[in-house]
């Protein structure tokens, strides 16, 4: 009796003693759960191309998504323009690409934040006229309008005259932006604070993205995305998101207004080595004990 007591007990704290060192050994890998996905769809009609109006347009802006799960960010866009932009002679280094993409918690206003610098950016393209250089994420200075350097419009009140029609995704745009004033759209001076990593299709798709099936089957031919992390925001924002996005001409736009946690959960408290090898110690001087007294 006395031996089978023992091998009971010392079962027990062995059990412990490996509990405890699983605590703090590498996580087994599972299954990444899927992100819930919030969209927003612009009106088909308002690109501009040269005449060409909407859907038949390479600057028609269908859709942005954003998602998050507890350590990053997911944005994702659909649209006709490609990633490397739209050659154009007339344009700036004879291409009009994408703009920068600015991320607004503030509550404020596009032309207030940005004045107050509560903005936030995102640079992608390596060809276009925005005053960064280095994809990432940043804290916006300053912003500037390179339209008039694209061939484009530069107000959405310009815009909203040639094509009669106007929208930018859920975003109340007629209080949002100042319709008859510079429309910025890339970073001119700003602080880098993080980096992104490019999401295309297929890894959008595996995250559970669907432009498609969200959409009514009206989708553009582009679809790619970003995740950056929570960690390089500051503390303290709220997690009301604007998120918008123009082509260097501001022929057309993306917006979106969304719900997300900007902040990074607490860690978990795990135990220290030495709490791990004290346990270990304690269960091998138990055994010791159980050994003499049998």
């Amino acid at each position: 009796m006395k031996t089978h007591h023992s091998i009971y007990n010392f079962a027990a704290i062995i059990g412990a003693t490996t509990l405890s060192i699983a605590a703090v050994s590498p996580a087994q890998a599972v299954p990444i759960p899927t992100p819930t996905w919030q969209y927003a769809f612009d009106r088909f009609d308002d690109g501009y191309e040269a005449g060409k109006f909407g859907i038949n347009s390479k600057f028609e802006f269908y859709g942005m998504a954003v998602a998050e799960d507890e350590n990053s960010i997911l944005l994702a866009l659909n649209s006709n323009l490609k990633l490397d932009g739209y050659k154009l002679g007339s344009a700036s280094g004879g291409v009009v690409d994408w703009g920068d993409i600015f991320l607004n918690f503030s509550g404020k206003d596009y032309n207030t934040a940005i004045a107050n610098g509560d903005m936030f950016g995102i640079h992608f393209t390596d060809t276009s006229d925005s005053g960064v250089s280095q994809n990432g994420l940043y804290k916006v200075n300053t912003a500037k309008n390179v339209a008039g350097t694209n061939s484009g419009f530069k107000t959405l009140q310009s815009h909203t005259n040639q094509n009669k029609r106007q929208g930018v995704g859920n975003v109340p745009h007629t209080t949002y932006f100042q319709a008859t004033s510079d429309l910025k759209n890339v970073i001119l001076d700003g602080d880098k604070i993080g980096e992104i990593a490019f999401l295309d299709k297929t890894a959008l798709t595996n995250y559970g993205l669907n432009f498609l099936a969200q959409n009514a089957g009206a989708i553009g031919t582009q679809t790619f995305g970003f995740s950056f992390s929570k960690a390089d925001f500051p503390a303290g924002l709220s997690g009301n998101l604007i998120a918008t996005i123009f082509a260097e001409c501001n022929n057309d736009g993306i917006g979106i207004v969304a719900k997300v946690d900007p902040s990074v959960p607490l860690p978990e408290d795990v135990p220290e080595p030495a709490t791990v090898l004290g346990l270990m110690t304690i269960a091998s001087s138990a055994v010791g004990l159980r050994r003499r007294r049998a």
